[in-house]
């Protein structure tokens, strides 16, 4: 056994003493993907000294990302799958800064190395061992930084930046887009009188804590209040700050770092002096909002302790979970909130120079898929709040640059609301040549559970010649107000010859897999496809796998079942092909089985799908020829997981009386169906669509006249 798992963890708990605990406040991230986990490092199993007490049950803490900074390492994160006792895998990152984790398995992490930024890594808890940042992950910007927080619910990412320690002029607080990609600036900044180490956001109380290296805490209220995405100065925006004092009212910190928090307690660390391995300190505190300049806290230091350098920390059900980076480890101090003074850890583990930590949430076990629906299988119950309709009318000849998609907000569109705004879609990174008339195709949108949309596109010359496409990945799509959807600082575009996208139209997000799936319909030269990319791709990236058996003709669009790795797709020669175990095979992904509506006139082009799980049915749209305005339909088919073959429809909508010509897209809200009738200009609305039976000829229940719709996309409120 190597010296390093001979001292791996040891403990020291005390059993005179029952704790409560408050409520857990820890996430539950349930779109990660647990894959089989492989021991790859210094790692070990708890040592319990024999006196029966296991209120610390490392087992059971859930799962950890811990970076490494020890000055050889070019960037490396270890994950623990269980608990603090065994580090199952090591993840190359080429970063070594602080580490925050988002609710859809994305870790982001910090560099302080020049041209780095921050690094995106997809799905980082199904990651296997010995991988490396690589094409299904992304930077954003080139920026450097220390310590990395999430306002999650603005898509904002607040980076800690100390250069000012050094005479630089830069600002302390750097924020950025957490959707965009490497080409990206920093939306806003605040200006600090002293540099932050690191911070923390909670979410239920709007506010924001910044550790500063001159030994205080900054607490900025109301942050939702601010503008974000401006310079800001932190005398104004500061709201209180506050400063550790013993009894006497003596300053007892010297260069905070970490910052925890659990409910209204804030945890905070305190590296003293770099050099010295023994100066350490933790220091507890409750904060109802008023609290403000000296406060005297409690605090933990001294030998005992093993708090030398203790450069991050997690407050998590009430126990303080320290990297400790002098002394090596990674300690755990149990209910620290009763702690004063020089206590032994209740708990450590030997982790080399750890520099940043984030709890990836519980362990459900090796190999376990905790499947979650995806942002388009809405239920009846959910609360819709706005309905997104892409628009591709033709372009006119003789303008320059001047015709663009656009994107049309409906609001509540289950009462059916107004036209709330109009979004242009203007491409601007990747539109080619400046000055060549050219117009943007919107084909596809689809909005992921974070309100981010993923829009299929390409630019076209003189309305003929394709001259880009890709996916255009949108920024909180349905509260951008009149304005651009292609800006650098908060959007990226996956685009380029690498990413295999000649003719993308139909686009499905699927979050636990932390992937996009893009219905391409190749070229003259190139088949059909269904290309498969990671949801966090960034410019010109190689896709995930791609697969090329999409039967007799093209895919235009298709829905994932999350639960049965089912692939629902929408043939443009007049079938449903239906992919069991889809990412399961892979780039060997074949259909199953095909289902053919008997009720299909002569000519049958389907296009839009959707799946809706609760009742194991399927809606489909057929356009029938493109130039007719009448032969348009919507069928409806149950035991979806099981129908084969070519069968007749529970229903049939079409006729005249429909309005149905060119039926091109639809999305379902677990009771209606909202279709986008191209041809003749209309979003149509049939209210319990999968009630009806039979030939349905009457006129939609709603309409509301748009002008040549090509996509529909609900968002959830």
């Amino acid at each position: 056994m190597t010296k390093c798992r001979e001292q791996v963890i040891s403990s020291n708990r005390d059993n005179t003493s029952a704790r409560s605990r408050p409520v857990p406040r820890s996430r539950l991230y349930a779109t990660i993907v647990i894959s089989s986990l492989v021991l790859a490092a210094c790692g070990g199993s708890d040592d319990d000294d024999g006196n029966g007490d296991t209120s610390f049950n490392a087992a059971t803490s859930g799962r950890f990302a811990v970076a490494m900074n020890d000055g050889v390492t070019p960037g490396a994160v270890s994950l623990f799958s269980s608990g603090l006792e065994t580090v199952d895998r090591t993840f190359t990152t080429g970063a070594i800064q602080g580490l925050a984790i988002g609710s859809d398995g994305t870790l982001f992490q910090n560099s302080d190395g020049a041209s780095s930024g921050i690094r995106a890594i997809s799905q980082i808890a199904s990651r296997v061992d010995a991988d490396s940042f690589g094409a299904t992950d992304r930077q954003i910007g080139t920026a450097a930084g220390k310590g990395l927080f999430l306002i999650e619910d603005q898509n904002l990412l607040v980076s800690c930046d100390t250069s000012n320690a050094a005479g630089s002029s830069d600002a302390d607080l750097l924020v950025f887009s957490s959707i965009a990609g490497a080409q990206a600036m920093a939306l806003g900044s605040i200006d600090l009188s002293t540099s932050c180490w690191d911070g923390a956001y909670s979410a239920v109380d709007d506010r924001m804590y910044l550790a500063l290296v001159d030994g205080t805490l900054a607490i900025i209220d109301e942050v939702s209040a601010l503008d974000l995405n401006s310079a800001l100065s932190g005398s104004e925006v500061v709201s209180r700050r506050v400063t550790p004092v013993d009894e006497t009212g003596m300053k007892v910190s010297v260069n905070l770092h970490g910052v925890g928090l659990e409910g209204n307690v804030v945890l905070l660390s305190d590296v003293g002096d770099a050099a010295i391995a023994d100066d350490g300190a933790l220091f507890v505190f409750s904060d109802d909002g008023t609290v403000v300049n000296n406060v005297n806290m409690t605090r933990i230091a001294g030998p005992l302790s093993m708090l030398g350098n203790p450069v991050d920390v997690i407050l998590q059900e009430g126990d303080a979970i320290v990297a400790e980076k002098s002394n090596n480890a990674i300690l755990v101090f149990e209910d620290v909130a009763s702690l004063i003074g020089d206590v032994e850890p209740t708990f450590q583990t030997a982790f080399r120079a750890p520099e940043s930590i984030v709890s990836l949430g519980a362990d459900s076990g090796a190999g376990t898929q905790l499947a979650a629906p995806d942002a388009t299988d809405i239920s009846a119950n959910d609360i819709v709040a706005r309905l997104l309709v892409g628009l591709n009318p033709p372009p006119v000849q003789g303008g320059v640059n001047a015709d663009v998609a656009t994107v049309v907000v409906i609001e509540a569109p289950r009462q059916f609301g107004v036209v709330d705004a109009e979004l242009d879609v203007s491409l601007s990174s990747v539109i080619g040549t400046v000055g060549t008339e050219s117009f943007t195709t919107l084909e596809n949108i689809q909005v992921d559970a974070a309100g981010n949309g993923y829009v299929s596109f390409d630019v076209t010359t003189d309305g003929t010649d394709i001259t880009d496409r890709g996916i255009l990945v949108v920024s909180d799509i349905a509260n951008r107000q009149d304005a651009t959807l292609d800006v650098v600082s908060t959007d990226r575009a996956i685009s380029g010859v690498n990413t295999r996208l000649l003719n993308p139209k139909g686009v499905e997000i699927v979050a636990s897999r932390g992937a996009v799936i893009v219905a391409d319909q190749g070229s003259s030269v190139v088949g059909p496809s269904l290309v498969v990319l990671s949801a966090s791709g960034d410019g010109d990236v190689t896709p995930m796998f791609t697969v090329s058996s999409t039967g007799t003709a093209a895919i235009w669009d298709m829905d994932y079942d999350p639960a049965n790795d089912r692939l629902y797709a929408a043939g443009t020669a007049g079938d449903v092909l239906v992919y069991d175990n889809f990412f399961a095979s892979g780039v060997s992904a074949t259909p199953t089985r095909t289902i053919s509506p008997s009720t299909a006139g002569t000519t049958s082009n389907l296009h839009g799908i959707a799946h809706d799980s609760a009742t194991d049915s399927l809606i489909v749209t057929d356009v029938g020829s493109p130039s007719d305005f009448a032969d348009g339909s919507v069928y409806t088919f149950e035991f979806a997981s099981t129908a084969t073959g070519n069968l007749a429809p529970k229903a049939t909508i079409s006729g005249v009386n429909t309005g149905l010509g060119n039926p091109v897209d639809l999305a379902f809200d677990g009771t209606d169906v909202y279709i986008a009738e191209k041809l003749n200009n209309q979003v149509l609305v049939y209210r319990g669509v999968l009630s009806l039976n039979g030939l349905v000829e009457v006129a939609a229940d709603e309409s509301v006249a748009v002008t040549a719709p090509e996509t529909v996309t609900l968002v959830l409120q």
